[in-house]
């Protein structure tokens, strides 16, 4: 499977991924990124529009389509709307840890989702230090209201990472900047 992702990454093709033990449908984008373990997907919503980046565990990828059946009509659309964006971020692929705290380091909101062990659920916040066990993260809830103490989430449990989407920019919006104090870096 990862021969499949590195050529898409190559070939700069949109793809779609199936993960079929976690999704019904599967992910369109663009692979930009591929490392031992996990690759990053550039994803396109339904509405042909980019929608953020997903940290995805190589091992859980069950189908890649490359080239998507409709590739050239993703690819007109996105060119029309004149959706663009500036490269991958720099996301360490060396484990889901490193991954988690270097997208806390890009953005303010980092989703995790931790489908073995909680279905449908997942969380999203501010991500305060990451170690060997566990993300430490300020939580921001369906309502946008931020929690006043920090929640744990197993870095063993996480089987996908989500920055930069609508969900997260709409939720950022509403409930703003995080009123806890990081007082420095993502550790």
């Amino acid at each position: 499977m990862r021969e499949l992702l590195q050529e898409a990454l190559e070939e700069a093709d949109v793809v779609a991924i199936d993960r079929e033990d976690f999704d019904e449908v599967g992910e369109l984008g663009y692979v930009v990124a591929v490392g031992r373990s996990l690759f990053v997907l550039l994803q396109i919503s339904d509405a042909m529009r980019f929608n953020g980046f997903s940290v995805l565990r190589i091992d859980d990828v069950s189908q890649v389509e490359l080239p998507h059946a409709h590739a050239g009509f993703v690819e007109a659309a996105l060119r029309l709307r004149e959706e663009s964006v500036e490269g991958a971020p720099p996301i360490d692929l060396s484990s889901m840890g490193a991954a988690i705290r270097s997208a806390g380091r890009i953005e303010e909101l980092v989703t995790l989702h931790t489908e073995v062990t909680e279905p449908g659920i997942c969380k999203i916040g501010r991500v305060r230090s990451v170690d060997d066990e566990s993300a430490k993260l300020i939580a921001l809830d369906p309502d946008a209201d931020w929690d006043d103490e920090v929640t744990a989430v197993p870095v063993a449990d996480v089987t996908r990472i989500d920055i930069g989407g609508a969900y997260e920019e709409a939720l950022l919006l509403v409930g703003g900047a995080c009123p806890v104090p990081i007082l420095r870096p993502v550790e």
